[in-house]
């Protein structure tokens, strides 16, 4: 499972290091929520879109008795009129809910 987190960790970061904070931006946001992340790794995935300059706002977050992840609300604000948001009532250890754009085509 740790392996598996740290993976899911790395491509978020490395789709982060594609988009550029103030100016055209391009490349993809790519931000999965899963079973595997924690309340730093949450934490890390705000601070990281906030230096692209978009906000991530947490509304609801539940954790088990491991610290993990196991419901969350959340919304995306892009800051260039575009924005988004989800509600997950139980989330599974694959394939979960979150936001994706691609910014190459702008």
């Amino acid at each position: 499972m740790k392996k598996n987190k740290w993976i899911t960790v790395l491509v978020i970061l490395s789709i982060f290091i594609l988009t550029k904070c103030g100016e055209k931006r391009s490349g993809v946001v790519d931000v999965k929520f899963t079973t595997e992340l924690t309340q730093v790794d949450l934490d890390k995935i705000q601070i990281d879109l906030k230096s692209q300059n978009i906000a991530l706002t947490y509304d609801l977050l539940e954790f088990d008795e491991r610290g993990f992840l196991k419901k969350i609300d959340a919304s995306i604000d892009y800051n260039d009129g575009q924005k988004g948001s989800f509600k997950s009532s139980e989330l599974q250890s694959t394939d979960g809910p979150g936001f994706y754009r691609d910014f190459s085509n702008e």
